[in-house]
């Protein structure tokens, strides 16, 4: 195992543990706020949270200021390794573009926590939308980051019994 597929699973690692140690402090519907959209959507996830939920999801916040950092880390390494396992040029060609693009979801992700913070201070379209479209363009990455990484390790396993029947 090479040293870039050990700090893979170092990173998918800790992740999980980021994960585990964040849960109690997310509120159960933050992905719900992150995509709200509205100012009446938003407004009824803040009333719902109540005081004890709205200091739960800053907490929460704060707290994936690290896990931006621990799942771009985790992604990236993912695509490369990844699809250097697939042994496909074309698959490490892309696989290195999503390996820098996941950072693109990272910014995003960093700036609509910002907008969901502002918006938990004082809620308006302005920052509902903004968190809103980061989101999606965050999730949009990170999932074909994800589907890749399946992808290209399915290709890797395949590719073998495809050669040698």
């Amino acid at each position: 195992m090479n040293k870039q597929t050990k700090l893979f699973w170092i990173t998918t690692a800790v992740n999980i543990g980021w994960i585990a140690f964040m849960r109690p402090y997310t509120p159960k519907n933050i992905i719900q706020f992150e995509l709200a959209k509205t100012i009446p959507v938003a407004s009824e996830i803040i009333s719902n949270w109540g005081a004890e939920g709205v200091a739960l999801a800053k907490t929460s916040i704060y707290l994936d200021f690290m896990f931006i950092v621990l799942y771009c880390s985790a992604i990236m390494l993912g695509c490369k390794v990844c699809s250097l396992f697939s042994r496909k040029i074309a698959l490490v060609k892309v696989g290195f573009i999503l390996s820098w693009l996941i950072w693109v979801a990272g910014l995003c992700d960093a700036i609509e926590n910002f907008a969901m913070l502002k918006t938990l201070e004082e809620v308006n379209q302005q920052t509902i939308s903004m968190a809103f479209y980061l989101a999606t363009i965050k999730f949009s990455i990170v999932l074909t980051g994800l589907l890749f990484i399946v992808t290209a390790t399915l290709v890797g396993f395949l590719k073998p019994r495809i050669k040698n029947p």
